[in-house]
């Protein structure tokens, strides 16, 4: 499920003031990347561009028009992460 804009420009400058927070959300998108990527192996080219968005200094990236940023793709690495543990929950029940 999108985040509403209005919570995204709140995570965009808490990302931006914040360097604790910002290492803690990179930190668990990390942990999310095996899973997404085993569930989108598309997923590559989105997940180096947040880490070259997250990597550079706050507010110094410069985005295309239009060119999703590090919230979108976040939402797509999620969305990739919950689908993969659904798949492998389902995977491993047992069906009687």
């Amino acid at each position: 499920m999108p985040l509403p804009e209005e919570k995204k420009n709140e995570i965009r400058d808490r990302l931006n003031r914040d360097p604790d927070f910002r290492d803690e959300f990179v930190t668990q998108a990390r942990n999310m990347y095996i899973k997404a990527l085993k569930f989108n192996p598309g997923l590559e080219d989105d997940i180096n561009k947040f880490e070259q968005i997250l990597g550079a200094d706050p507010g110094t990236y410069a985005f295309d028009k239009g060119e999703a940023d590090e919230l979108d793709i976040f939402e797509k690495i999620l969305d990739a992460f919950d689908n993969q543990v659904l798949q492998e929950e389902k995977e491993n029940s047992t069906i009687n």
